[in-house]
């Protein structure tokens, strides 16, 4: 595996079922759900912006009342100057964005001492990642369709990159363990790398990502199911899980102190 991390432990992000209407309410429940999972070994949060809410704000607010660091999704749709003002411990970065918008939050993130992490949800977006000079950590995105192995896309069709619910070269869930092995081989050699298994193939991507030395991502924004026809209670459930699993594998969550070493970023 070229790009395959080799860490003594795991760091546990979560992808928190996110607030909709931008209220305090709303907001202070994330916080709450995200403090939730700190307290069962999560130590990264990542947060996309909130309508209605200062990203700025809602960063300090997350940062101060739980401990954890933020990873903040960047999109086109946010003004590139608040995202890289706003706090963030580091900011991800989806490739299938356009070039100009990849290379812009990466200078502006780079003056600012920010680590930028990227996103890929198939091999044409990992493609797009060997042309980055040194990418330091990639989130893996993973849907149980075969959008990583070869010869499953058409690079830059419009439909290499299809949303988790699409039929288009879907091969289930179990699958996904293969799709994470084809993904392992394409990662430029030196890239850290975090696993998120979205619906039913949040478990088997947790297992083969702990197999493999990679970190993982976990949370109702991911997976909304503890198990088939289950619904999570809450967030913290998945992680407690996530968690537990880790320790079996012997490798045990990483407080967010090491985990900022792990992820390249700067405390």
């Amino acid at each position: 595996m070229t790009g395959s991390p080799e860490p003594t432990g795991t760091v546990l992000a979560v992808a928190a079922a996110q607030p909709g209407d931008g209220t305090s309410t709303s907001v202070a429940e994330l916080v709450r759900s995200a403090a939730g999972c700190a307290r069962v070994g999560a130590s990264v949060v990542d947060l996309p912006p909130v309508a209605g809410v200062p990203l700025g704000d809602l960063v300090t607010t997350v940062r101060e009342q739980t401990g954890l660091l933020v990873r903040v999704t960047a999109s086109e749709t946010t003004p590139l100057p608040e995202l890289v003002a706003c706090g963030a411990n580091a900011l991800s970065c989806p490739l299938d964005a356009s070039p100009e918008f990849v290379r812009d939050l990466r200078a502006g993130a780079r003056e600012r001492g920010t680590a930028v992490h990227f996103l890929a949800r198939c091999a044409a977006d990992l493609a797009v990642l060997r042309e980055i000079p040194d990418p330091a950590h990639v989130i893996l995105a993973f849907t149980g369709e075969a959008r990583f192995s070869t010869g499953a896309e058409l690079p830059g069709s419009d439909d290499d990159r299809g949303s988790p619910g699409s039929r288009a070269g879907e091969v289930g869930a179990p699958n996904a363990v293969t799709e994470f092995a084809s993904a392992m081989e394409l990662l430029p050699r030196g890239t850290g790398c975090t696993a998120a298994g979205v619906g039913p193939a949040g478990l088997p991507v947790l297992l083969a990502a702990l197999a493999a030395g990679a970190h993982v991502r976990i949370g109702r924004a991911d997976t909304p199911d503890y198990a088939p026809g289950t619904p999570a209670r809450d967030d913290a459930q998945l992680v407690a899980r996530a968690a537990g699993v880790a320790k079996i594998a012997q490798r045990a969550p990483l407080p967010p102190d090491q985990a900022a070493l792990a992820l390249g970023i700067k405390t």
